[in-house]
């Protein structure tokens, strides 16, 4: 067993794993700070800033929310989920909400897949594909399934890997095991978000 963990440590260090794990790391830990700077120059310089955004918030409507936070985790992540999140955190029933946005991104990159997936098979969008995407598709045959996991983890745009895992005919079923990691994030980024405001 032990020799077994050694020869999985190795291969990982080998292909690289842990320098990414650890660049994706230092990512989050900027965009933590970043983020964390902009709050807390905006609740000093800003009266009642936290009511403000609140009252924003509470001013749409979950259903336009809701929609609008599926089309952003489908199609490249276009909107930071970590808005919806403060939304969510705002409402009456934080952990309700927080498992809704939660189920949407999960589902909302299962079906970055199938379009990867289906847009792969046209040949003419196949070949723009290999051309814009060619980072992602290389780094997908590297990482694999740590590539998923980091995606949904951490601030990586999960729907864009989904979506090139499903141009490259990535096992769906891993890919739907390991991207339910996804669910985790939420709640911890909710956490974590719901101490601040």
């Amino acid at each position: 067993m032990k020799d077994r963990i050694l020869q999985y440590h190795y291969r990982l260090r080998e292909q690289g794993v842990y320098t990414f794990a650890g660049k994706s790391l230092v990512r989050l830990l900027i965009i933590v700070v970043f983020v964390g700077s902009a709050i807390y120059i905006a609740q000093t310089q800003i009266n009642d800033f936290t009511d403000v955004l609140n009252s924003f918030f509470l001013r749409l409507h979950w259903q336009f929310v809701l929609s609008l936070f599926f089309i952003s985790e489908t199609i490249l992540g276009l909107i930071p989920p970590d808005f919806f999140i403060v939304w969510a955190n705002s409402s009456n029933n934080p952990i309700i909400l927080t498992a809704i946005l939660a189920g949407l991104s999960y589902v909302g990159g299962l079906t970055a897949y199938f379009i990867g997936f289906r847009l792969s098979k046209t040949p003419k969008i196949n070949k723009w594909l290999l051309r814009k995407f060619s980072s992602h598709f290389a780094t997908l045959h590297k990482y694999g399934g740590f590539l998923i996991v980091f995606s949904a983890l951490l601030p990586l745009p999960f729907s864009t890997v989904t979506a090139v895992a499903g141009m490259v005919n990535y096992p769906f079923r891993k890919l739907a095991l390991l991207g339910s990691t996804r669910i985790l994030r939420f709640f911890g980024y909710g956490y974590i978000l719901s101490l601040i405001f």
